[in-house]
């Protein structure tokens, strides 16, 4: 039975709330997204003001299931279904290609996911486009969560292949509801994420080595209670789960905290937010060459992609060259020489969205690939002047 038909047959006997299906309860998504704000640093301090809003919103992305049936993958991934799950590729197209999109559909984009919501989020940042970056790091908590939940991350999500049908709900759900008052979070240090999908997937490989730990204490909590598993499982249940769970839960919801206001760090950092907001105070014009993440990524089938023309002094022409903010074809102080294209895999020019002089600023430009096959394409700047040159490179995915 594929997962969507089975949540919706266990909806039905346990009259769930549908925006609670298949995800953390909402009190531990808004525990994860409360406490992730103490771990911020001084220089988040906006986002950190924010701490109600991403509390209040943590369930966003399970209520937009209801209305967007591209959602509900977003929200695990069936890690024993790929035969090297252990190797997943972080350019999802390599793995489309392989296994076709119905069946990387069907077994779950959570560690993509992530990586798409922390690009999202850093062109937010560099924008200062504030309500949708606070809604962006809600949503990316929500991610995060459901990384950390290990019944996200196996084929088995509901037990219901080893005789512990239900327990997705009774874990995630009614006993967090019972103990997350005996939850606690304590503050640390965010780190910079070099490596995004990196983390995703090791998060998501490390829950799916839990899973036995929770079945496991499902009968056993089954057994000590003695509940065959039929109707309201009884208080006596729960207390025997959560003494065999208890200690997991806490530890992998304090590292989700952590995680999350890392990565939230990690996006506030690529955004160049500090610099960029220095700069146009003291000038008014950025002082570096920046290309952006497109945005969305993934996308279909349009996408906008930001990019900054540096300002007058910030490049430095090779020795013995003129100065390339004297450009001998535009006597305008400043004014670059700005290419910004778009490739496919075999390095073919497929788009050329600008090729123009361009004075200092901050600009975006948008892509529109209709017409264009699924799959991973990449798009370059260059600017260049009288005995200078500078690029810069970035991938993107185009899904139908």
């Amino acid at each position: 039975m594929a997962r969507r038909e089975y949540g919706v047959l266990l909806l039905a006997i346990t009259v769930l709330a549908a925006a609670e299906a298949w995800s953390w309860g909402s009190l531990a998504h808004r525990f994860i997204n409360q406490n992730a704000a103490q771990h911020l640093p001084s220089a988040l301090s906006q986002l950190a003001a924010q701490q109600t809003f991403l509390t209040n919103h943590a369930t966003d992305a399970d209520s937009r299931k209801s209305s967007d049936p591209s959602e509900e993958p977003k929200h695990y991934i069936d890690l024993e279904s790929y035969a090297d799950f252990r190797h997943l590729p972080a350019d999802m197209s390599v793995v489309i290609a392989q296994y076709g999109w119905s069946s990387v559909e069907s077994y779950g984009i959570l560690p993509w996911t992530i990586v798409t919501t922390v690009d999202s989020l850093t062109v937010q940042f560099s924008r200062a486009d504030w309500s949708k970056a606070y809604q962006s790091a809600a949503d990316l908590g929500h991610y995060i969560g459901d990384a950390y939940q290990p019944l996200h991350c196996t084929v088995n999500y509901d037990g219901q292949l080893t005789g512990n049908g239900g327990i997705h709900w009774r874990y995630e759900t009614s006993m967090i509801g019972q103990y997350i008052s005996s939850l606690s979070d304590h503050p640390d240090s965010v780190r910079y994420v070099n490596d995004v999908y990196g983390l995703a997937l090791s998060v998501a490989l490390h829950s799916n080595t839990c899973v036995d730990s929770i079945l496991q204490a499902d009968n056993v909590a089954r057994t000590a209670s003695g509940w065959n598993g039929s109707g309201i499982a009884p208080q006596s249940y729960y207390a025997a789960l959560w003494a065999r769970t208890g200690r997991l839960t806490q530890e992998v919801l304090q590292d989700a905290t952590h995680d999350l206001a890392s990565l939230w760090y990690t996006a506030w950092v690529n955004a160049g937010m500090t610099e960029v907001a220095e700069t146009q105070e003291l000038s008014g014009t950025p002082s570096s060459f920046c290309l952006q993440q497109n945005y969305p990524n993934p996308f279909n089938p349009v996408t906008t992609i930001g990019y900054r023309v540096p300002g007058v002094g910030s490049l430095n022409p090779r020795p013995g060259t003129q100065n390339p903010d004297l450009d001998t074809r535009n006597p305008q102080p400043g004014t670059r020489s700005v290419k910004l294209a778009v490739y496919d895999l075999l390095g073919r020019e497929v788009a050329v969205l600008l090729n123009e002089l361009r004075g200092p600023g901050n600009y975006t430009a948008q892509f529109d690939a209709s017409g264009l096959a699924s799959g991973t394409y990449f798009y370059r700047m260059q600017i260049t002047g009288d005995g200078y040159s500078l690029s810069e490179t970035k991938r993107m995915m185009l899904v139908r």
